[in-house]
């Protein structure tokens, strides 16, 4: 299986690079030829332009009028100007030669001379003309030399035509149909100098590939004429193609030896490395011997970033035994406080009255409470217990913070709590005792807001103290739960030599008293909203003549169907009184 991703590996360098470097040797290939054509045909021109200039020089001897004279008359009669002499052309030109014209021009002696003088003459310099040209191209050694006119009525028109091919066009025919819309053609029209112009063609003159020179002649400023001499160099063409595609294929050989150079440079220096410290993972996944991987990884001495990433899989290996066996020492550690955190919850359980009903003997009232914790134990605390046989005190508090801390301040203010209500005291008076208290020795200044009420049983008046809790619920006989609005004191353990008051209010056979920590109201779903006060009095008016379990039960389902899958960030902790 090993070998199979190997092979894969390769394959996939292989699929990379040789498609980039064949691609990088046909573009190298094709720039060497295009570069060679360019300097080769680039080096005719001098020769071509030479060549070019040289005919123009020589026998171009008339001046521009009469030469315009004789390029209108081959234009309108070209076949005529192949023909021979005829006598009557001859015995014309010697009668007219007879005659005085001294004080005309050579185009007004013409023009005013016969047409058959004027033919004569049309004749003689067309055929001498010709011949020159003719005589140049065969020296030239050219693929051919050409005279075209180029006005716009005889734009292509030959006026003389060599080909070494012997395939000449006479004169009066036409080179191409579309001579005079040819590119170079309309820039020459455009340019109105005479410098040079080179153009390579393969469908002009023939197919082909060619290479041609144009000489535009202007005669009074316009263009007439263009000399033009062709180069074919289809032989060259050929001859690079065969030299090119053998360095082509010499290029490919050499290509294919670099690759398998390449690949086998690779798998000794990557490949087989990258799969040795890949058994030596798999080996350590199964032992977990952080050593053996340390001696194996030395063993490979590899100086390269793979020489560095074995020496890191080597410390990796020993980091993770380390962090295994920390792991291991850390889920003992939290093994053994879960346990006491386990123990401390049953223990703060057992400190709450929490066995129901709690005074079956006593059929004056009902009582019932719960408390859920955030985590393993809370700082919400509630109590209920006699302090004579008429009087029954109820208390519910919270202690600022969760957990352990709060669990250990819950503890000392309950008994505090507790051992001054027993001594007899008002509800005020122990209050103001357990504030003295806790602040003479509070360094990590936590607090307590509790709610204290004494019943009395016999005619069910209830004294009650508030240190900052939460307001009680109260239901009158046939009524609906309404929230009691009572004067706050401040905490319990804020600041030292705070008075509390007392007040009062009477049960009636059938009240119903609901007292109960934040955690109730401020409950908080996904939403980030919170329960609210309103909530929790529908809960309770949902069945309000229910008995005090009861009605936990229904507030305790209205809050959990209320945040349903948000964390629980505070305990919840209530405890409800029904006077009977």
């Amino acid at each position: 299986m090993k070998k199979k991703k190997n092979r894969k590996l390769l394959m996939q360098v292989l699929l990379i690079t040789f498609p980039i470097l064949m691609l990088m040797l046909v573009v190298m290939v094709w720039a060497v030829y295009e570069s060679s054509v360019d300097g080769f045909l680039e080096a005719k021109n001098d020769h071509m332009e030479y060549f070019l200039e040289s005919y123009y020089q020589e026998y171009s001897y008339v001046e521009d009028d009469e030469m315009e004279w004789y390029l209108d008359s081959w234009e309108r009669n070209p076949v005529y100007m192949r023909e021979d002499y005829t006598k009557e052309e001859e015995e014309a030109f010697w009668d007219a030669a007879n005659e005085s014209y001294e004080l005309k021009t050579e185009v007004e002696w013409l023009n005013s001379a016969s047409s058959l003088v004027q033919a004569y003459y049309a004749k003689g310099y067309y055929q001498t003309y010709v011949f020159y040209a003719q005589q140049y191209g065969t020296e030239s050694g050219y693929e051919e030399f050409f005279i075209v006119d180029v006005t716009e009525d005889y734009a292509g028109m030959i006026i003389s035509d060599y080909r070494r091919s012997g395939s000449a066009i006479m004169a009066g025919e036409y080179i191409s149909d579309d001579f005079g819309d040819r590119p170079v053609v309309k820039e020459m029209r455009k340019s109105g100098s005479g410098k040079m112009f080179f153009e390579r063609a393969t469908d002009f003159p023939e197919k082909g590939n060619y290479y041609i020179a144009y000489k535009p002649i202007y005669y009074n400023g316009k263009l007439r004429v263009l000399l033009g001499i062709v180069f074919k160099w289809d032989d060259f063409r050929k001859t690079m193609g065969t030299t090119l595609s053998k360095a082509l294929l010499i290029g490919i050989g050499g290509m294919m030896i670099a690759i398998s150079l390449l690949l086998i440079l690779l798998y000794r220096k990557a490949i087989a490395p990258v799969s040795k410290l890949q058994r030596i993972v798999l080996k350590y996944r199964e032992d977990k011997d952080s050593e053996a991987v340390v001696k194996s990884t030395a063993e490979m001495n590899v100086r390269n970033e793979l020489g560095r990433l074995s020496d890191d899989i080597a410390g990796l290996a020993k980091e993770i035994d380390q962090y295994t066996e920390d792991n291991i020492r850390l889920v003992g550690e939290k093994e053994r406080v879960s346990a006491e955190l386990d123990m401390a919850r049953k223990i703060q359980t057992e400190q709450l009255p929490n066995v129901f009903p709690a005074f079956p003997d006593r059929k004056e009232f009902d009582i019932y409470a719960s408390m859920t914790p955030a985590k393993e134990v809370g700082g919400d605390f509630y109590d209920f217990f006699f302090i004579d046989d008429d009087h029954l005190a109820m208390v519910m508090a919270d202690v600022s913070g969760k957990g352990v801390p709060a669990a250990l301040f819950m503890m000392m203010s309950k008994m505090l709590i507790n051992n001054y209500a027993m001594m007899g005291l008002t509800p005020h008076e122990v209050l103001e005792r357990t504030n003295e208290t806790i602040c003479k020795n509070n360094k990590q200044k936590m607090f307590v807001t509790v709610w204290l009420g004494i019943l009395e049983i016999s005619t069910g008046k209830v004294t009650a103290s508030n240190a900052g809790h939460e307001y009680p619920v109260i239901r009158r006989p046939e009524g609906r739960f309404e929230i009691l609005k009572d004067e706050h004191g401040f905490v319990i353990g804020g600041l030292n030599k705070v008075k509390y008051k007392d007040y009062e209010f009477s049960l009636e056979s059938g009240s119903t008293v609901f007292v109960y920590t934040d955690g109730i109201p401020e409950a908080t779903d996904s939403d980030n909203k919170m329960f609210g006060m309103d909530r929790l009095t529908e809960a309770l008016n949902h069945e309000p003549d229910g008995s005090p379990e009861k009605l936990l039960h229904n507030v305790n389902d209205a809050v959990r169907s209320f945040v349903r899958e948000a964390p629980q960030f505070d305990d919840l902790t209530m405890m409800a009184v029904k006077y009977l």
